[in-house]
């Protein structure tokens, strides 16, 4: 068996299913050995990062193992976005590169790269495999701590040593395949529901990390009389139409959410890792949950830290707090929300032309599936997408979270419809971060893969221009001139639409979701519609005014 064999059988076993890159010659022998597997198939994208981006997907909405390759020099130089994106998220992918032949490493080869070195800071572990007998081992280590640390591992294995020969037994994933809950200790839990019993206005802040534990979270709330404020990311667990949940927190959250964490005396953060300072609490008591030591207290002092799993950690505090008798708090919170969704609503449902990014938002959330799949890509989208796209129950979402890159709707909508045949998958992206991978709708269309890709087109980088203004500067370098997506999807193989009014968005998203074809609809939208923040300051509305003035100008000189 060939080193390479080693390689897939291993992933195979792990239960990966697709491995995304392109072949070139330093893995000829990896994409070679996907060829007569069953149970795992090899995927051609159009660039490399377009397959990191896919897999880290995967990896986020499986919470398993995925994979990507690359070759030697440039294939395996444009993994580096997409797994960067998988460590910041905490997402477990293997990423597999070619190198040169070994006896040439070391000597500025022709395509040679240290690519031990240039993933060891994106990855938890980077190996080269140097001799065939290590490859059962390195192999075995770097899925491992992939599979640990849900985090990107690399594996480098030269030309000539992936063609070698290797003896052995199959490879024992009985440690990768085993589980692992922890608990707090009873000292910790007894301190933490004491602050809980003595607080009059606790409020639990959720993140990704408490998804495991979500009708326990749910509980804890309701016992404590306690609102839930989430992170963005939390949306992939937390009903927006739960009354429990009052929203984000931070630039991208609403009012409700803000006001309650900055007037509560207690708050427990579970499963989050909300890294704007700013936006917490001056003086209340903290809790925070996480299975990781070194995530605790890293953004804020805690005075309660809870070492261990969400869902054995709260299940600890259900035992041990006292019943609230009231649900005062809730309700008062619960009454902010739909007031604050009442304002939202005279946008959301506006006729207005251009449309209004939130609109159009709305619009795809009454439209999809009730198990439907969100991707949401890097920029005005994010904000649009955190308050207007109100995600159900047995929906899933997922975006760049904390690298908060562009580019990672499209790729990551083909990795999520591979993962998932049988449910529709939305990618929602700017005009901005479409333009980077276009060509990933190439790969949609290869496979007869029938995502559907919301294009908002405002002809420019919003985000940027909100940062630009945020200082009170004058929009600059951050406008440009679309091509016709529409035609350009028709020409892949896809469906393409575009949609100006709230009548034609309706009909563009009933033929998409009714299609087995790859659909993009362009929706030119606002493009001088402002996000603002919850709690605007006088310091940030006089730098618009400022940079909106300035804007004035520019046009009056021109």
């Amino acid at each position: 068996m060939k080193v390479a064999d080693i390689a897939i059988n291993l992933l195979s076993d792990l239960g990966v299913k697709h491995v995304f890159g392109i072949p070139g010659d330093a893995i000829n022998d990896i994409t070679f050995a996907l060829e007569n597997k069953d149970e795992i198939d090899f995927v051609l994208v159009r660039h490399e990062e377009g397959g990191a981006f896919a897999a880290s997907a995967q990896a986020k909405l499986t919470g398993n193992l995925s994979c990507c390759v690359g070759t030697a020099g440039g294939g395996a130089i444009h993994l580096l976005n997409g797994l960067y994106d998988a460590r910041h998220d905490h997402a477990p992918v293997l990423a597999i590169t070619g190198q040169v032949d070994s006896e040439f490493i070391g000597t500025e080869y022709h395509q040679e790269v240290d690519l031990k070195k240039l993933f060891e800071d994106v990855t938890v572990y980077s190996e080269t495999i140097m001799d065939p007998a290590q490859a059962p081992r390195i192999l075995k280590e770097a899925c491992k701590a992939a599979i640990e640390n849900r985090a990107p591992a690399h594996v480098c294995i030269p030309n000539n040593i992936a063609s070698a020969d290797c003896a052995g037994d199959p490879i024992n994933i009985a440690t990768l395949l085993a589980t692992r809950e922890v608990s707090p200790s009873s000292d910790n839990l007894d301190h933490a529901a004491k602050l809980i019993d003595q607080a009059s206005k606790p409020v639990i802040l959720a993140g990704i990390g408490g998804a495991e534990a979500a009708q326990e979270i749910f509980d804890l709330a309701h016992r404590i009389d306690a609102p839930i404020v989430r992170t963005l990311r939390a949306k992939d667990w937390l009903d927006d139409d739960d009354p429990i949940c009052i929203g984000g927190l931070g630039l991208l959250g609403g009012k409700p959410g803000q006001d309650s964490v900055e007037d509560c005396d207690l708050l427990c953060i579970i499963g989050a890792d909300f890294p704007y300072q700013e936006f917490f609490p001056k003086d209340a008591k903290t809790i925070q949950i996480d299975s990781n030591r070194s995530q605790i207290g890293k953004r804020l002092d805690i005075d309660a830290p809870l070492i261990g799993s969400a869902k054995l950690s709260v299940q600890g505090l259900l035992d041990r707090v006292t019943p609230k008798d009231t649900e005062t708090q809730r309700k008062h919170w619960i009454d902010k929300v739909k007031d604050q969704q009442d304002d939202w609503s005279k946008i959301e449902k506006s006729d207005k032309s251009p449309l209004h990014p939130a609109t159009v938002m709305s619009a795809i959330g009454d439209q999809t599936a009730d198990d439907a799949i969100f991707l949401v890509d890097t920029g005005t989208t994010t904000a649009w997408a955190a308050r207007h796209l109100r995600v159900k129950r047995n929906q899933r979402f997922t975006l760049s979270s904390g690298l908060g890159t562009m580019a990672f709707a499209l790729s990551g909508a083909n990795g999520a419809q591979l993962a998932y045949p049988d449910r529709q998958v939305v990618a929602i992206a700017g005009d901005g971060a479409f333009n980077m991978l276009m060509g990933e709708l190439l790969t949609a269309a290869e496979y007869g893969l029938p995502i559907t890709a919301v294009v908002f087109d405002n002809s420019k980088l919003g985000f940027i221009a909100l940062e630009q203004e945020a200082k009170g500067l004058p929009e600059h370098a951050i406008a440009f001139k679309n091509p016709d997506m529409a035609a350009i999807a028709q020409a892949c193989g896809c469906l393409g639409l575009r949609a100006e009014n709230t009548k034609e968005l309706s009909s563009a998203l009933s033929q998409a979701f009714a299609s087995k074809k790859p659909t993009v609809i362009q929706v030119p939208v606002d493009p001088d519609v402002l996000i603002m923040p919850p709690n605007p300051t006088f310091s940030q509305a006089q730098k618009f005014a400022v940079a909106k003035g300035r804007e004035m100008l520019g046009k009056l000189r021109s």
